[in-house]
């Protein structure tokens, strides 16, 4: 179903704040960021020549994220992008000076990450990409789930080195479990939120 966007903001230009977040700018840092992982490529496009027709429109084209970096989703970029981007800030405090994300994976620089420890708590995705970049880059992941959540999501979590905590309750026991934990053990939580 489409519906016509009928926003008072349509056509005009971003406030600023979402030119930084959103901008060109913006997501060719993301994209600098992504091309960290070893397995980075561009993921494919897939046309939709039947629903095009069908809707009497030129084009539907798909972007297939299903296999970008074995995470499995497109959401699940976020939180490796923002455990590189804490990194990243990280070693320029230490050096005095910009770092691109690429120097990241300089062993010189990496060294600097292993004091650093990131905290989420998750249902799946997110957790999963915490801990992915994290790995990628040596840092330290803890993850903390709700008892409600499967075996397998939290088999598949730690697969990328994290340090799993179980917690009882729902979600939101978790989440406030993470906060109460990272911030007594001065350790960055990356929230999905």
């Amino acid at each position: 179903m489409f519906e016509l966007n009928r926003s008072e903001r349509q056509g005009k230009a971003l406030p600023e704040s979402d030119v930084r977040a959103f901008g060109h700018q913006a997501v060719t840092e993301v994209a600098r960021v992504m091309q960290l992982h070893p397995s980075y490529r561009a993921t494919p496009l897939h046309s939709l020549n039947a629903l095009a027709k069908r809707l009497s429109i030129a084009s539907v084209e798909v972007k297939d994220e299903s296999s970008r970096f074995g995470l499995g989703s497109f959401k699940a970029l976020g939180g490796a992008y923002a455990v590189v981007r804490i990194a990243q800030q990280h070693v320029e405090r230490e050096l005095g000076r910009p770092v691109t994300p690429q120097e990241l994976l300089d062993p010189n620089i990496r060294s600097r990450l292993r004091e650093l420890t990131v905290g989420c708590a998750t249902d799946g995705n997110h957790g999963k990409s915490v801990a992915a970049g994290a790995n990628l880059l040596g840092l330290r992941s803890r993850i903390y789930v709700h008892e409600g959540v499967s075996q397998e999501r939290v088999d598949a979590i730690a697969r990328y080195g994290a340090d799993m905590v179980v917690v009882k309750g729902n979600y939101d026991d978790a989440v406030d479990h993470a906060a109460r934990e990272c911030e007594a053990n001065g350790w960055t939580i990356v929230s999905d939120t």
